[in-house]
């Protein structure tokens, strides 16, 4: 392994770089001028010049070259699909992992951490849930992500020269999402999505730029430990995500509304499918997670002035713009 970041620019580590978010954050900071080690267990979706690309584990301990002379990390490192794990593999990456990266830091003397978090750790909810609420997660990942939070804020507590920001993002989506937003409008197009029981489900969210945006803006903050949610503040049902989506594709498929105990029949149906080995997407959780609200408030942001850069139509647009309607 070969780590040589600039020393004449601020160096920052990425661990997670591979992901969505951490794709889109490495060029940001690039970007930027910034000299970036960028870590995964996968390879890098694209590899960009000037930016040092390191295969590592973070279920393992880290070699400390990664970290040396960093003032900024950046811990995006998860497991974090649901269904599609056994329990033991969130708790691995997502808790073995917190402790490994903030070793890390400890060792290298890094005085800043950037950690995301989930929205997962306050559990699925009708009711406005923020920064001051009671989390209660009802998933392993979700309580994966709480016990993260805790070893991020026991390695900031351990010196008074650390900082930490947490941030716990709604549904992120945008160019190279490959995930809910892209695969609802994949069914959009092909006029096969239909609501599950209900349409007025809640999902908070944002755009991927937004939130870059919003981590720069608490990293200039005063407050040496920040904790945020991540979402727009206006309420965005199931409905308004696929009118919005609808307008900027131009379609008039109208989605009907299937009963929920028949999707779910017909869910359970295709789990035995894919136990006998014909692959498919449709799952019982998959289609709870359409039927239960996930609903946050930045109220953080809200009371720091933040401005938000986008709504959900304008981010849509933003999205098809770059892909070239594909939302890929």
């Amino acid at each position: 392994m070969s780590v040589t970041p600039s020393q004449s620019k601020s160096h920052a580590v990425v661990i997670g770089a591979s992901g969505f978010i951490g794709t889109r954050l490495v060029k940001r900071l690039a970007q930027q001028g910034k000299s970036i080690v960028a870590v995964d267990i996968a390879a890098p979706r694209e590899q960009l010049p000037g930016v040092d690309y390191v295969n590592a584990d973070v279920r393992r301990p880290l070699d400390l070259q990664i970290g040396s002379g960093a003032q900024a990390l950046y811990n995006l490192a998860a497991v974090h699909r649901t269904p599609g794990h056994p329990a033991h593999e969130y708790f691995e990456t997502n808790v073995l992992g917190a402790g490994h990266v903030t070793a890390l830091a400890e060792a290298c003397s890094i005085p800043l951490i950037v950690f995301t978090s989930s929205i997962s750790v306050y559990g699925p909810t009708e009711e406005v849930r923020t920064e001051s609420s009671l989390p209660v997660p009802t998933s392993d990942y979700g309580r994966s992500k709480l016990m993260a939070e805790m070893i991020h804020q026991m390695w900031f507590r351990a010196a008074p020269s650390r900082r930490l920001v947490t941030v716990r993002p709604g549904v992120v989506f945008g160019p190279g999402e490959r995930g809910n937003y892209s695969a609802l409008a994949n069914a959009l197009r092909r006029g096969v999505f239909f609501y599950p029981g209900r349409k007025d489900t809640v999902k908070s969210g944002g755009h991927v730029d937004e939130l870059l945006r919003t981590l720069e803006f608490a990293i200039a903050h005063s407050d040496r430990q920040i904790l945020f949610n991540f979402a727009f503040p206006q309420v965005s049902a199931t409905q308004d995500i696929v009118a919005a989506f609808s307008r900027v594709m131009n379609h008039r498929y109208r989605p009907a509304t299937a009963p929920l105990p028949a999707v779910m029949l017909a869910a359970c149906l295709f789990e035995s499918a894919n136990a006998l080995g014909l692959k498919t997407p449709i799952h019982r959780e998959r289609v709870m997670k359409l039927v239960r609200s996930t609903r946050i408030a930045p109220q953080w942001l809200i009371s720091q002035g933040y401005e938000f850069q986008f709504d959900l139509s304008s981010a849509l647009e933003c999205w098809a713009q770059e892909t070239d309607g594909r939302f890929e």
